[in-house]
């Protein structure tokens, strides 16, 4: 009988080694921000109008970005018949003081004279001096005189002659060195005042406040006003202007010495949240629970400890 063959044994195939990419969970610190941008207003600025009555206007002394000083006259009504009545009234108080003087002479020369006329051409004057002061007084009103130093920051589009009403905004002046950031984007709600924020210009950070928030608006605000908040920042260059713009963060959240992991390493399965460690060669789930979160990191504060390899991929 022939000899049969030995049946060789088919050859084993080791398996391909898994590799793992894999970062140490480690202690840090961790902040969570807010960043924003906003621009410079005048804090102190006053809005210039009529407000006894309207009429026509006559002219605006000054244009946008123009400087104003205290007590400028900033635009006038058309002054009509209080002029005419003013420069009447000026003979009228003349004549009067005339009289009273001749009545008083008249008085010394005749030893004493009569006290009757004399005090009643005093009062005359006197009378006729009030008329007068009255129409002065009228056409005070038909000027707007600027109560700070600043410059214009707004005018009313408008031409000579026409009809102005009382309580319209003319003119506002704005004092450009009584400058604060304002911001009144969508996270104007996380702002409180006295909190400390850091602000960004030309790169260089300065310390901010927040001075006030829509929670501090008074009723009769304007809207600008009940939808922002302001920083005061110290040590404010002197370059910055009026509409300058400038980058702010604000710190709401800040812990150290807790284990930090990039926010990409933690998986998220039907609400568990989860990592995938290295241990003895092995991969493990493992569920943690997390802190803060960033945009990048996130807090581990219960589930891993410092040292232990988390899978990236």
């Amino acid at each position: 009988m022939p000899v049969e063959e030995e049946v060789l044994a088919p050859p084993v195939k080791e398996p391909q080694k898994v590799t793992y990419e894999t970062l140490e969970a480690k202690t840090g610190t961790i902040e969570k921000k807010i960043r924003c941008t906003g621009y410079f207003v005048s804090v102190s600025k006053e809005d210039v109008f009529f407000r006894y009555s309207g009429g026509r206007l006559n002219k605006i002394y000054f244009k946008y970005g123009d400087e104003v000083k205290k007590g400028d006259l900033i635009a006038e009504l058309e002054g009509g018949a209080i002029a005419d009545n003013i420069a009447l009234q000026q003979l009228v108080v003349r004549r009067a003081q005339l009289n009273y003087d001749k009545v008083n002479t008249q008085a010394e020369l005749n030893g004493g004279g009569s006290k009757y006329e004399l005090e009643l051409a005093g009062i005359e004057l006197e009378m006729e001096k009030m008329k007068l002061s009255n129409l002065y007084k009228e056409l005070d009103k038909s000027k707007l005189i600027s109560e700070i130093s600043g410059k214009v920051v707004y005018i009313k589009d408008i031409q000579q002659g026409d009809f102005v009403n009382a309580y319209d905004v003319i003119v506002t002046v704005a004092d450009p060195k009584a400058l604060q950031l304002m911001y009144s984007e969508d996270k104007v709600s996380d702002f409180r005042n006295g909190m400390k924020v850091d602000v960004v210009i030309d790169d260089v950070h300065f310390t901010g406040e927040v001075a006030a928030t829509p929670l501090d608006a008074p009723l009769n605000a304007d809207d600008e006003t009940k939808k922002s908040i302001r920083i005061k920042v110290d040590m404010l260059p002197d370059s910055i202007q009026l509409g300058d713009d400038a980058s702010f963060s604000l710190t709401l959240e800040k812990k150290e010495n807790i284990i930090i992991l990039p926010r990409h390493t933690i998986n998220n399965f039907i609400g568990r949240k989860f990592v995938n460690v290295l241990v003895d060669g092995i991969r493990e789930e493992r569920d943690v629970e997390l802190g803060i979160q960033t945009d990048t990191e996130v807090e581990i504060v219960k589930g891993l400890e410092a040292g232990e390899l988390v899978i990236v991929r």
